[in-house]
C-alpha cells in the first residue's frame, strides 16, 4: 500500500504545475509551432519556458543492501524560466529542482539497518541561475551560480547543508536532422559543483558535483533519440566510490495539450560505475514538459 504521506508531496507538487500552466497561459499568449517548440527545448538556455516534471525510479544495489534490490522512487518539478536581458540578446536562465522521494532507507542516521522501514518526503532543492546568449543553434554556453537549500523534511533525504557553487553549461546544437552529420545532433553537457557553507553541525560537510551529460541524434524535426545521464560525484570519497556514472537509451518527442506543445521523454539508464559498499544499478526515468512562450517577452 503507498504511503499517504507521498501522495500528499505528489499533490504539491502537481498543484505548483498546475498553477504555473495557468499562469503561463494566461500570460503567454504566443503560439510556437512544434518545430519551433522542438528547437527550444532542445536548448537549455532558450528563451521559452520549460515546465519539467519528472519521475526516476532507481533500482540500489550492494552490500549493505544484504544483497536484495530496493527502490527509490523520486519525483521532481523543475521549472526553467528565462528572463531576457540586454535587448532579448541574453538570458538570464532560472531554473529550480524541487524533489519529492520514497526511499529505501530509514528515517534514523544510526539504524543498524539502514534499509529498514521506508521513509517519504520533500529533498532538498536546487536552484541555478545563468546568464547565457539568446540562440536556437551552433555553440552555445551559460554560467552562474547555484545553491542547495536544505529543505529535506526527513534527515536521510537531504543534507541539511546549506551549499553554495556555480553552474556552468556548454554545447553544440545541430540545425538539421534525419542524417548522421554533425548538424543532426546535440551534444553538451551542464555542470554544477557545490560545498556547504552553513547547516547543522553534526552532519557531514559536503564537497560534490553534478554533471549532466547529453547525447542526442535529432531524427526528425521533434524527435530526438540518445541519452540524458547525470553523472554524481563525491569529491569527500576516494578512489572510484565518488563516482556514480550511468550511460543510457530513450527518446524524446512530442505532442500538443490543447494549443500548448507539450515534450516528453523515456530513458533507460545503466550505471557504469558507483561507489562501494551500496549504489545505483539502474535507473528509469519519464518526465512530461509543457513548453510556454516567454511571457516577458
Amino acid at each position: 500500500m503507498v504511503n499517504n504521506k507521498i501522495l500528499n508531496y505528489r499533490n504539491v507538487l502537481a498543484l505548483l504545475l498546475g498553477l504555473t500552466l495557468c499562469t503561463t497561459s494566461a500570460i503567454a499568449q504566443e503560439q510556437m509551432s512544434t518545430e519551433a517548440a522542438a528547437r527550444k527545448a532542445n536548448n537549455p538556455v532558450s528563451d521559452a519556458w520549460l515546465l519539467i516534471m519528472q519521475n526516476d525510479y532507481t533500482v540500489i544495489e550492494g552490500d549493505a543492501t544484504g544483497g536484495t534490490s530496493e527502490m527509490q522512487e523520486r519525483l521532481s518539478f523543475q521549472p526553467v524560466m528565462p528572463i531576457p536581458i540586454f535587448d532579448g540578446d541574453w538570458n538570464l536562465v532560472n531554473r529550480i529542482v524541487v524533489q519529492a522521494f520514497d526511499s529505501p532507507l530509514d528515517d534514523d542516521l544510526n539504524s543498524m539497518d539502514p534499509f529498514g522501514d521506508r521513509t517519504q518526503g520533500l529533498g532538498d532543492t536546487i536552484f541555478f541561475s545563468m546568464f547565457a546568449p539568446n540562440r536556437d543553434d551552433g555553440v552555445i554556453w551559460g554560467v552562474g551560480p547555484s545553491v542547495i537549500i536544505p529543505t529535506a523534511t526527513e534527515d536521510v533525504l537531504g543534507q541539511e547543508k546549506w551549499q553554495l557553487g556555480a553552474a556552468g553549461l556548454w554545447a553544440r546544437l545541430g540545425n538539421s536532422h534525419g542524417d548522421l552529420g554533425l548538424e543532426s545532433w546535440n551534444l553538451g553537457f551542464l555542470a554544477q559543483h557545490w560545498v556547504d557553507v552553513a547547516g547543522t553541525d553534526n552532519r557531514a560537510h559536503t564537497h560534490q558535483s553534478d554533471i549532466q551529460y547529453f547525447i542526442n541524434w535529432k531524427k526528425d524535426a521533434t524527435t530526438l533519440i540518445g541519452m540524458t545521464p547525470n553523472i554524481q560525484i563525491d569529491w569527500k570519497k576516494s578512489g572510484s566510490d565518488r563516482f556514480s556514472v550511468p550511460v543510457g537509451f530513450g527518446t524524446i518527442g512530442m505532442f500538443r495539450l490543447g494549443k500548448m506543445p507539450v515534450r516528453w521523454g523515456v530513458e533507460v539508464q545503466k550505471y557504469v560505475m558507483q561507489p562501494d559498499p551500496v549504489g545505483p544499478e539502474w535507473n528509469l526515468k519519464i518526465f512530461f514538459a509543457p513548453i510556454a512562450a516567454n511571457p516577458f517577452k
